[in-house]
C-alpha cells in the first residue's frame, strides 16, 4: 500500500489553489517586494511601487544597471523619480544619468529588479543593460602579463610566473583599456586609557600604478600589463628609464598595432562615478600590543584601501559594450 501524506499539523497552511498560495505569499511579503522574502522567487504579478534595495557587499553577486549614457530628457526629473523607486540618493543619481558615460546606475540584488530599474529609465529615453557580477568577476582579474614580443603580424604575451606564450593575431586584438590602481595603506599606534582611544603615532603609504588590459572579441578574461615586474624590451632604442613613460609608449605602439582596436583610458575621469555602485574596498586589521614609551603598551591598527575590483569591473565593462 502507497504511503498516505502526513495530515497537516496545526501550525500548517492548507492552500484550495494556486491562486490561495499567491495570496498568500503576498501576504506574507512586504507590498513594495519583487522577490520573496523567504526563498528569494520572483512574486508574479505583483505591482512594485517601491524596490526593497539594499547595499550589497563588495563579495555578494548581484546584477548591475548600466546607463546608456546621456538622454535627450529631463535629467533631474528621471533622477528624482528614480531615487524615490529605489530609495536612494537623488543627487548620486542625478550625477550619473547626467554624465555622458556607461556607466552603473545601480546594483541590485535580483534580476527583477534590475529589470523594474531598466523599464523606468526606458520610460526617459535612456538605453540601458544588465550585466551579472558573474560576468565581470567570472575569473577573477585578467592574467597578468611579464612581457610583449611583436612579432609581424602577431603579438606574443608572455605571462607572468611561468607558462607558455600566447601568439595573437593582429586581428584579434579588439579592445585595449588603460586605467590605474590606487592603493593606501594607513598604520595607527593607539593607546587606550579607561574609556578613550588616543593615536600615538601614524604612517601612511600611498601608491598608484598604471596597467592596460588587453582583450579579443571571443575571450572576455583578457590580459592585464603591469608597470611593476613587465619587461619593456620589445620597445627597443624607445625604451625609457622611467616605467611610467615605458608605458605611455608601449600603449602607443599598440595603438598603432592595431588600429581597429577599441581603445579606453577614461577611467580616471568617471571613476568618482563608479563609486556610487562599484565602491573600493577599504579594510581595517589589528595587531597584537606594540611597545611605545616606558613602560606602555599599545595596540596598531592597519588600514587599507584599493580600486583592484573596480577597476576589473570597469575594464570587463567595457568587453560588454563591443
Amino acid at each position: 500500500m502507497a504511503p498516505q501524506p502526513a495530515a497537516p499539523g496545526r501550525g500548517d497552511r492548507v492552500f484550495a489553489g494556486p491562486d490561495d498560495r499567491l495570496q498568500s505569499v503576498r501576504q506574507l511579503n512586504a507590498p513594495n517586494r519583487a522577490a520573496c522574502l523567504y526563498c528569494g522567487a520572483g512574486i508574479e504579478g505583483a505591482e512594485i511601487e517601491r524596490l526593497d534595495v539594499r547595499e550589497l557587499e563588495g563579495w555578494e553577486k548581484g546584477f548591475n544597471v548600466i546607463a546608456g549614457g546621456f538622454a535627450d530628457s529631463n535629467v533631474r526629473t528621471a533622477a528624482d523619480k528614480l531615487a524615490a523607486f529605489m530609495v536612494a540618493d537623488p543627487e548620486a543619481i542625478n550625477t550619473i544619468l547626467g554624465a555622458d558615460a556607461r556607466v552603473p546606475v545601480a546594483r541590485v540584488e535580483f534580476a527583477d529588479q534590475a529589470a523594474a530599474i531598466s523599464k523606468m529609465l526606458s520610460e526617459f529615453g535612456w538605453d540601458c543593460i544588465t550585466i551579472p557580477d558573474e560576468d565581470l568577476l567570472f575569473s577573477g582579474t585578467p592574467v597578468r602579463l611579464r612581457a610583449i614580443d611583436f612579432d609581424g603580424d602577431h603579438l606574443l604575451l608572455t605571462p607572468f610566473g611561468g607558462g607558455d606564450p600566447t601568439l595573437l593575431p593582429r586581428e584579434d586584438l579588439s579592445l585595449i583599456v588603460s586605467s590605474t590602481l590606487f592603493k593606501e595603506r594607513r598604520e595607527a599606534i593607539e593607546r587606550k586609557k579607561r574609556r578613550s582611544t588616543t593615536t600615538v603615532s601614524e604612517t601612511q603609504l600611498s601608491t598608484d600604478e598604471r596597467i592596460l588590459d588587453l582583450y579579443t572579441r571571443k575571450d572576455p578574461v583578457g590580459w592585464r600589463i603591469p608597470v611593476s615586474g613587465f619587461d619593456f624590451s620589445s620597445l627597443g632604442a624607445d625604451k625609457s628609464l622611467l616605467a611610467l613613460e615605458n608605458m605611455s609608449k608601449l600603449l602607443s605602439r599598440l595603438c598603432s598595432f592595431s588600429p581597429d582596436a577599441r581603445m579606453v583610458d577614461d577611467y580616471v575621469s568617471v571613476r568618482s562615478l563608479l563609486e556610487y555602485c562599484w565602491p573600493s574596498e577599504h579594510r581595517r586589521d589589528r595587531s597584537g600590543p606594540k611597545s611605545y614609551g616606558f613602560p606602555r603598551k599599545n595596540s596598531s591598527s592597519v588600514f587599507s584601501s584599493d580600486n583592484v575590483l573596480q577597476v576589473t569591473k570597469y575594464s570587463r565593462l567595457q568587453w560588454h559594450l563591443l
